[in-house]
């Protein structure tokens, strides 16, 4: 079997301990220097047109080594390649018409390191600045140990930022895998959904539905949020009120999600892990799309299909495919839940389309063939359908007879604990 190789990359963050007063200010002006030169350097190279950092260096570097003698030279080494960089992603947005301002503007920024400025150990990282060398203890965490345990490498530069008292340092942990070839003789098509996540095997032709239910745990926290929100800014108000802030950071929403991304991607990879995996291709801004289309949708409705986490899931899948060296392939997934798998005639829905409080069967059938089955099952089907189409000239093959066209289907629901089921009651607004 032919084998590709491959480099992937993931980034890990980790949180110092709270600095000293010292540490924080030596660490404070690097921040600025950096931003200062980072924002020096991109109006220049705009206004110039110029987007090599190795020419801008040329030019500017005895310019700001004058302007910051005590600041390590590679910082303005790091803070031109970076301007160049953003002025290389703002030059793509604005060829295709996504920039929302007439020229690039710094807001945020992280201070760039080579192997020169950092140093780390099992005690935390060494920076370099104008006081010399900086100790930072930091927080190592499970996902750092498994990725420093686990064959991949760890990249000789890095980032951090400083917020308040705290320094965040990312860092980039690099491997290189064979991914396998193509297999044809099995194929599975995933078809991502709000509260599932529905497998197709062919040529098994077996269907399996893995509920999530991710839409009623939403709502359940929007409810809550409100009913929080509601009590605590009748005695307090909203402007400065500490005991609302420290009353929603109790909601667990984000872990909740996430945990369930991590579960839901490790049972996949168990089940896909002989075969070819097709996936829909979403496109940009695929609910804000969705949202233009359907007029009907409220503002739970629009809040419920934004925090969905389609595009998270998906991109977890992704990463854990391609970890595993298991191939995948994306396929346009324009009309996969509307159109029949056998026929490409229109289906017709039998039930309803609405999920608010979690998932239900929505059973299509077609006029022409006779076929019935759920949505979510055909969206899966025809992402297979357009890959053998595309690959092989063939579609899915199913039993035969026009009207004995089954597919084995096999549901199951995933289980995040007591917290995944918030209380679904609206909020009384006076």
């Amino acid at each position: 079997m032919n084998k590709q190789l491959k480099t992937l990359e993931r980034t890990v963050i980790l949180t110092s301990l709270p600095l000293t007063k010292a540490k924080v200010e030596v660490l404070s002006y690097i921040y600025r220097v950096y931003g200062k030169i980072l924002v020096e350097a991109l109006e220049y190279m705009r206004s110039n047109n110029i987007t090599s950092w190795v020419k801008v260096k040329k030019i500017l570097y005895r310019r700001f080594r004058e302007k910051y003698p005590d600041v390590p030279s590679h910082y303005i080494h790091e803070a031109i390649r970076d301007a160049s960089q953003r002025l290389k992603s703002f030059k793509k947005l604005m060829k295709r018409g996504l920039a929302r301002t007439d020229k690039p503007i710094v807001r945020r920024w992280s201070v760039g390191c080579d192997n020169q400025l950092w140093k780390l150990s099992f005690e935390g990282v060494r920076i370099a600045t104008h006081k010399g060398w900086v100790n930072i203890p930091l927080r190592f965490h499970k996902l750092f140990w498994r990725y420093y345990n686990s064959g991949w490498t760890l990249r000789s530069s890095a980032r951090w930022k400083l917020v308040g008292s705290k320094l965040y340092l990312y860092v980039v942990f690099m491997r290189n895998i064979e991914v396998r070839s193509v297999c044809s003789t099995r194929i599975y098509g995933i078809d991502i959904n709000e509260n599932n996540v529905t497998i197709y095997c062919f040529p098994k032709n077996k269907a399996i539905t893995i509920i999530t239910n991710l839409s009623k745990i939403v709502l359940g926290y929007a409810y809550r949020r409100a009913r929080i929100q509601q009590k605590w800014s009748k005695l307090f108000g909203v402007k400065d009120n500490r005991r609302l802030r420290a009353s929603l950071r109790k909601l667990k929403e984000r872990n909740l999600k996430r945990d369930i991304r991590f579960k839901l991607a490790r049972k996949i990879i168990k089940i896909v892990k002989d075969g070819t995996v097709v996936l829909e291709k979403l496109p940009k801004r695929f609910q804000d799309k969705v949202i233009e289309k359907d007029k009907r949708l409220n503002g739970l409705d629009i809040h419920r299909l934004k925090q969905s986490s389609i595009r998270g899931i998906h991109k977890l899948i992704t990463e854990k495919l391609e970890e595993h060296s298991i191939p995948h392939v994306l396929v346009n997934s324009s009309h996969t839940s509307s159109l029949c798998p056998i026929c490409g005639s229109k289906l017709v829905p039998m039930t309803g389309h609405a999920q608010r409080n979690g998932w239900k069967p929505r059973i299509m059938t077609c006029s022409r063939c006779g076929f019935i089955h759920d949505r979510d099952v055909v969206g899966a089907m025809n992402l297979v359908r357009k890959y053998l189409l595309d690959v092989g000239g063939y579609a899915v093959c199913l039993p035969k007879g026009a009207h004995d066209l089954h597919v084995e289907w096999f549901v199951t629901t995933m289980r995040h604990g007591v917290e995944a089921q918030p209380v679904l009651v609206r909020p009384i607004m006076t």
